[in-house]
């Protein structure tokens, strides 16, 4: 196993390495033909025009390697993701003096990108990876390679650094089942009738109109319940995972709560989160959002794992 490196961190002597390609391979065996050749028939136009090509090659070899030493890496960075979707990893890197051409970057052989990094400056290279799974992502060992300039030499160096990218839930629909949030010390936002918005639903309790009751959700089998709309009374409401019904499982659920926190986002609801061991309180905006979203990803990872 690879260990872990930290950023910064810069490609030195002994993270290169340098091999020769097929091509190289056939280049030198012509060198040799051609050296055969020379000393057999006393060529001294052989001997120069080989010992010629002898010497491009290994300066071939030299810019090869110095096309990825030095390189420096200040920083890494990943957007949070959902499921099935590419994580992408930002990498900010630094290389001094020269420009440093057709090198890339991958998490593997078929997935590498070319970048041509430009001296003295920060360059920003992207390299992708699946994410299949709600969770913390950490991905496989960044593959740096270069066969500049000839083809004749491949250089590369295999990473891994500290780094992970957030994989929230998978958005699944369902009924919107929210819970009323009481302010104990403002007395509290109550859920009105008005019929400006759609808030979502709660379980059905005697006296309540008729005409609110979801019929539609009733007719799934998912029971009996009362549609609440939002009017001008400031309506905060939690999402429970409690209110979920129990035939699902943990990630199903999840799953559910990712979906209602997209829709009243979307609603532009006053909403909380609530799960076992976390309590959001009810906000609005894309920050609050992006911490229920999180709560969501990270639930049940242990503190260790969350670097």
């Amino acid at each position: 196993m690879k260990s872990f490196v930290s950023i910064p961190y810069s490609l030195t002597l002994r993270r290169i390495y340098v091999f020769p390609t097929r091509y190289g391979f056939l280049f030198l065996l012509v060198l040799l033909i051609m050296l055969i050749g020379s000393v057999n028939y006393n060529n001294n136009l052989g001997f120069l025009l080989t010992f010629l090509l002898g010497s491009m090659l290994f300066v071939s070899m030299f810019y090869t390697y110095n096309n990825l030493s030095g390189i420096k890496f200040l920083s890494v960075k990943a957007n949070p993701v959902f499921p099935k979707d590419e994580a992408v990893f930002e990498y900010v890197i630094y290389a001094k003096d020269t420009d440093r051409l057709s090198v890339e970057f991958g998490f593997s052989e078929d997935k590498k990108r070319k970048w041509d990094i430009v001296p003295n400056i920060e360059n920003r290279v992207k390299a992708t990876t699946p994410a299949n799974m709600r969770g913390l992502l950490t991905p496989g060992p960044l593959l740096i390679f270069t066969s500049y300039p000839f083809g004749l030499f491949r250089g590369w160096s295999w990473i891994q650094f500290e780094s992970s990218c957030i994989v929230y839930p998978q958005p699944v629909k369902g009924a919107f089942e929210t819970a009323e949030y009481l302010d104990s010390k403002e007395g509290g936002n109550r859920e009105g009738s008005g019929v400006d918005d759609f808030c979502g639903l709660k379980n059905y309790q005697q006296g309540d109109t008729i005409q609110h009751i979801s019929w539609k959700a009733s007719s799934r089998g998912q029971g009996l319940y009362t549609k609440v709309f939002c009017g001008n009374l400031g309506t905060s409401v939690m999402l429970d995972i409690n209110r979920l019904s129990n035939n699902l499982d943990m990630e199903q659920k999840l799953s559910r709560l990712c979906y209602m926190v997209l829709k009243a986002h979307r609603m532009n609801l006053s909403y909380g989160l609530k799960i076992p061991g976390v309590n959001i309180l009810p906000e609005t905006g894309e920050s609050h959002k992006a911490q229920c979203l999180k709560a969501l990803a990270l639930f049940g990872i242990s503190a260790n794992d969350i670097k």
